[in-house]
């Protein structure tokens, strides 16, 4: 057996495009064929120093060596010649009749003549087949070794009897399998190299193969040389037994071949479910199941040549489309291509790329002129399937490119929109559940999918339960409002549309999309309560008004001096009261939701910020009220009225929020040039996320659907703009549970400014 291995020249091609980098040395294959060379040299010293004699083992009625010698070196040229060839991944094995020639150089020939025959024999048919230099090489140590090897344990077994005998018999027996375990060895470390087994396994996998062989070998060479001697006449009967050997050869190699090839493809098939990096694996299994010099791929979107070949056989490289591919990127059928080809071209498959009526462009592979093996029309068959596997792959990445851009879009609308979106399956079960949903809900996605929906929202009316899955057959489309109360306990009014698809009646899917419409509930109830508390209010200082105006007309001359002035005195209290409730009804219409969009009218001057809280606490007369104030004065920047204002409102609301039971702290302390003012309640407190929402206008604390207290939601609003538009502000701080802390902050007068 010889061996020639595939991916040798594309080796040196590479180790050549590496330049200086890389001597000749460095390369894996060149080191293993130096060291097969150089095993051949010292086997063949071997033999010329042990074995002087001049006859050969079977030297009885020996033809002259004169003309024996050139007759055995075409014979052996020969054999070499007859060629089956046994891939092993990227390496591939020849085998040949040259073992059963050399049986019978050594048989016929003195030791050093047959080592010569063998050599020469070898040497000529590489030239013939004009075979790459390093292949050359490494074939001939190959044979060097392994001849030297049979030749010696030939002789050392069987001697030179003559004739043959039973050690005759075992000594070329033994010789054939010292020749095929060397042969073996040398080819295995190049196997290993180029294909990444571990030589021993290539050992291992092919002893049995190698042991048959050598039986075979021994068969057709000793019958040869006996038959040679004595009956010339009846050797070309011995070339049946040969064509039986080559054809047990060949069809071991077919076999491997089919079995490498199925290997390929099915690793092409995998391939191609992948749909991920295609192009690429398709060309590098292919030209590796074809055993091709090259496989390319011409698309005609890209106007460009993709190919694989020998030199990088994992590496996808590109390049303009030569002349020869150009001609065919019309091709509508396959074809098997032997004419009009690059010098170094011998056969082309080519093979449209096409799937539902789409045209993707052709698949080439092509075996080069020194290439050993050929492309059939089964070959051209099978690319075919294989072609159109590939654009169906092609395809089928750009559908599922497609979808998920479109996924991605659908996942960006449903994850970006401010209204919640969830889908739910027959059962009720979440399958989707967006951002905006989870946020509403405080229920997070990981949290909900898989999970029921009636298990998830907390629904405190039994009535509106059945609304969270309200659609039918008979009404797939259905809209509902309904309260959820969340797990911090915050209720929410919501609105669900869903649309839901059935399928033989029975429910496939529900889309529903959902509106917090807990702000207009909300804003509706508060509107509501705005416009009752300011009916309220202004009736409050109308009906003692309008009494005191009917007594004052109807008995006012009779009516003491005292009495009748108490009245016009209440008369101008209330109408007093009257027009401050509707200054701050325009003050507040007037104001905008921020800081800085009117400019409120405030007559500033040096107050004592504490006679104004001892007159907040006399004007409440409330017991609850507990203060803790200076005992001296302190001076600050403010209007009196509008500082008295803000204090009043925030004890108010302290007062009305708390328990009546619970007392109220009033505490002033002072910070640098601040004074601040704190009034603590022990009401319900605050959320943390409702902290600045309390001084917007209109907004209550309270779910507008529970609410238990009344007030127009103004007074922080107004509270705090008129503290900064007195160079200070109104902040808070807040507990759930425990209580409550307003702080009014002013501004301390200097004393340049007192």
């Amino acid at each position: 057996m010889t061996t020639e291995v595939a991916s040798g020249t594309g080796r040196q091609r590479e180790t050549s495009a590496a330049g200086a980098r890389r001597t000749w040395y460095q390369d894996p294959i060149n080191r293993r064929v130096a060291a097969v060379i150089l095993l051949g040299l010292c086997l063949a010293a071997l033999v010329v120093a042990w074995f002087p004699e001049r006859v050969g083992v079977l030297h009885e009625n020996a033809m002259p060596t004169a003309w024996l010698l050139p007759a055995l070196i075409v014979v052996t040229c020969i054999g070499e010649l007859t060629v089956v060839r046994l891939r092993h991944g990227e390496a591939v094995e020849e085998l040949t009749l040259c073992e059963a020639a050399i049986i019978v150089d050594v048989l016929l020939l003195p030791a050093r003549e047959a080592l010569i025959a063998a050599v020469l024999g070898l040497l000529i048919a590489s030239i013939l087949q004009r075979r790459p230099l390093v292949k050359a090489a490494f074939n001939l140590g190959t044979y060097t070794a392994a001849s030297a090897a049979l030749i010696v344990v030939a002789h050392a077994v069987a001697g030179t009897p003559g004739h043959v005998t039973v050690w005759v018999v075992a000594g070329v027996l033994l010789g054939t399998f010292a020749f095929t375990a060397v042969n073996l060895f040398c080819l295995a470390q190049v196997i290993g190299v180029v294909s990444g087994v571990p030589p021993m396994q290539v050992i291992r996998s092919e002893a049995r193969l190698s042991a048959y062989m050598a039986i075979g070998t021994v068969a057709t060479g000793l019958p040869a040389a006996e038959i040679g001697l004595h009956t010339p006449l009846l050797l070309p009967f011995i070339a049946m037994p040969a064509l039986a050997v080559t054809y047990a050869y060949r069809a071991a190699a077919q076999e491997a071949d089919e079995r490498a090839r199925s290997a390929y493809l099915l690793q092409l098939s995998h391939a191609l479910a992948e749909r991920e990096d295609v192009v690429r694996r398709f060309l590098v299994l292919v030209r590796q199941a074809f055993d091709a010099d090259r496989a390319v791929v011409v698309l005609d979107e890209t106007g460009e040549a993709q190919f694989v070949d020998a030199a990088l056989p994992t590496e996808l490289s590109s390049e303009p489309i030569p002349a020869h591919l150009s001609r065919l990127q019309k091709l509508d059928r396959p074809q098997l291509i032997a004419e009009d080809l690059p010098p170094d071209v011998r056969q082309m498959l080519a093979v449209p790329l096409e799937s539902d009526g789409h045209r993707l462009g052709i698949a080439v592979i092509a075996i080069s002129e020194r290439h050993r093996g050929r492309l059939s029309t089964r070959d051209l068959t099978l690319l075919a399937s294989l072609g159109n596997a590939l654009a169906a792959a092609m395809r089928g990445a750009e559908h599922l490119d497609q979808l998920v851009q479109e996924t991605s879009k659908l996942h960006a609308v449903v994850e970006q929109s401010t209204e919640g979106i969830l889908m739910l399956d027959g059962d009720g079960v979440v399958q989707m559940w967006s951002r905006a949903f989870a946020e509403l809900t405080d229920v997070t996605t990981a949290e909900a999918t898989g999970c029921r929906l009636a298990d998830l929202l907390d629904v405190p009316d039994p009535e509106e339960r059945s609304l969270l899955l309200p659609v039918t057959l008979a009404n797939p489309q259905a809209v509902v409002e309904l309260t959820i109360r969340r797990p911090d306990g915050e209720q929410r009014r919501l609105r669900l549309a869903h649309s839901a698809v059935f399928a033989d009646g029975a429910l496939v899917r529900d889309v529903v999309v959902v509106r917090d419409l807990t702000r207009e509930y909300r804003t509706e109830r508060l509107k509501s309560d705005f416009i009752a508390t300011v009916s309220h209010e202004l009736r409050t200082p109308l009906t003692p008004i309008i009494g005191y105006l009917d007594l004052l007309r109807s008995r006012g001359e009779q009516m003491p001096a005292d009495k009748r002035k108490k009245a016009i005195d209440l008369l101008a209290d209330r109408a007093s009261h009257m027009s401050r409730l509707v200054e701050d009804l325009l003050l507040a219409s007037r104001m905008g939701d921020g800081t800085g969009d009117v400019a409120l009218q405030v007559s500033m001057g040096t107050h004592d910020l504490t006679a104004i809280i001892r007159q907040v606490v006399d004007d409440l007369d409330s017991s609850r009220i507990k203060v803790a104030l200076p005992s001296d004065p302190v001076p600050v920047l403010c209007d009196n009225g509008r500082a008295l204002q803000v204090a009043t409102n925030l004890v108010g609301n302290a007062l009305k929020y708390s328990p009546a039971t619970e007392e109220v702290q009033v505490r002033m302390w002072l910070e640098d040039d601040l004074v601040h003012v704190d009034v603590a309640d022990r009401g319900r407190g605050i959320p943390a996320d409702q902290l600045e929402k309390v001084f917007e206008k209109f907004h209550r604390v309270e779910d507008p659907m529970t609410m238990s207290t009344g007030g127009t939601g103004l007074g922080l609003f107004i509270a705090r703009r008129l503290a900064q538009a007195m160079g200070g502000d109104v902040s808070l701080t807040s507990t759930l549970n425990v209580g409550s802390v307003f702080t009014l902050t002013l501004r301390r007068a200097q004393p340049a400014e007192s």
